[in-house]
């Protein structure tokens, strides 16, 4: 049935009227839909326009034949959201524009419409509802394929400079490859990235949980530092914070604290400064750095090798290393002992803390301390005993991860 306002077939009417139609959405557009206000003016006059008029064309047909468009008569409209995606446009602006140009549209008809055409302008609403949510998912599909497309590109970018920087291989010939900024040098993070509650809920998968975690450690990357460079997994991750030629950059304790509350999780990150050439052994050392303070038992927070020089000296193969770890030969089949030890310099020999670590009463570790001394001699009152033994738990701990390695 041929829908008719006045007698005259509404389809006539709109396309006799379809230049004026897409001036006055072009026109309109930018105040509800900011983003368009940017566009040249050039582009919008011809480019914008265009696909103005060819999406009210569309509608026209539609008045016509009863009949929504096509997929492929709806390929225009998610090409062109597809450019504006490339462009850097919200999706939010494009669905904007759409209604706008629907709004117009029916805006045109009513004026036209008699006492008695009331039923055509119900029809007519309805066709407009309908088409305006097929144009939708054709917008929203072209743009979230092109910015999909864009999203890959940008990783593959970041990691190529990634992998050069790290590899030692000619990371400004890279950058100028893949379009990156190349800083004159990096702050170089290794981390360990804590458990979410979720993962260890009984009932939740734990690999969607992880996968949560892991999108919002990267979103929070992102906004903390959108130049950054990261290799990332749920559990550890290599980040490359640009920073100056002084090797300074915005506070690592910032970022890492940044990102453990977006992921719901502790982080403890090892932190080394180092100019591009240097990057590559700037995160051995950090991840060596890293394993030392997960084995004092640091769980979060951000450490770099003057915190744990000691213990980190210590853990390097010497023939004072093996002597120092059987210094605790006596306490092999005490584990509660040994449990106790480590907390003690997990929690920087505070007692208090190292029971409510422990979940027990400061008088149950003060016994197990002496227990200790008896069994070693080695007595935690004495700083030069003190000091013996906190090396010693280090050097017990390299020549366990030694044999771990073997």
């Amino acid at each position: 049935m041929v829908l008719t306002l006045g007698g005259e077939p509404l389809h006539v009417q709109l396309s006799r009227d379809l230049d004026a139609i897409v001036r006055s959405v072009v026109e309109s557009v930018a105040d509800l839909a900011p983003t368009y206000a940017w566009l040249p003016r050039e582009q919008v006059l011809h480019e914008f326009a265009a696909i103005v008029a060819t999406t009210t064309r569309a509608f026209i047909e539609v008045v016509r034949t009863g009949e929504m468009p096509s997929a492929e008569e709806l390929e225009p409209m998610a090409a062109a959201a597809g450019l504006r995606a490339e462009e850097g446009f919200p999706l939010s602006d494009i669905l904007t524009a759409y209604h706008v140009g629907i709004s117009l549209v029916f805006d045109d008809v009513v004026p036209r419409a008699g006492a008695d055409d009331q039923e055509t302008l119900n029809q007519v609403y309805k066709l407009l509802l309908g088409f305006l949510a097929r144009v939708m998912e054709a917008a929203s599909r072209g743009w979230l394929a092109a910015s999909s497309e864009t999203l890959r590109e940008a990783h593959g970018a970041r990691q190529a400079l990634l992998d050069a920087v790290l590899g030692g291989d000619e990371a400004r010939a890279t950058a100028e490859r893949v379009g990156l900024r190349l800083p004159p040098a990096y702050g170089v993070m290794a981390l360990r990235i804590g458990a979410h509650p979720d993962e260890v809920t009984e009932g939740v998968d734990p690999a969607v949980a992880a996968r949560r975690k892991l999108r919002r450690l990267r979103h929070a990357l992102e906004i903390a530092q959108p130049e950054a460079l990261a290799s990332m997994t749920a559990t550890t991750a290599t980040v490359l914070v640009p920073s100056s030629a002084t090797l300074q950059h915005p506070e690592p304790e910032r970022i890492v604290q940044d990102m453990a509350r977006a992921a719901g999780a502790p982080i403890l990150a090892a932190y080394e400064a180092a100019p591009v050439a240097g990057v590559g052994e700037a995160l051995e050392l950090a991840t060596d750095v890293l394993d030392v303070a997960a084995g004092l038992g640091w769980t979060t927070g951000v450490v770099r090798l003057q915190d744990v020089a000691v213990a980190y000296q210590l853990t390097r193969p010497s023939a004072a290393t093996s002597r120092l770890a059987e210094l605790l030969a006596p306490l092999a089949e005490q584990p509660d002992l040994l449990a106790t030890l480590d907390a003690l310099a997990a929690e920087r020999l505070n007692r208090r803390r190292t029971a409510k670590a422990l979940n027990v009463h400061v008088n149950t570790v003060n016994y197990r301390l002496n227990r200790v001394r008896d069994l070693t001699g080695l007595d935690l009152v004495d700083p030069v005993d003190t000091q013996t033994l906190l090396a010693a738990l280090a050097a017990r701990r390299a020549a366990q991860a030694e044999r771990v390695t073997r």
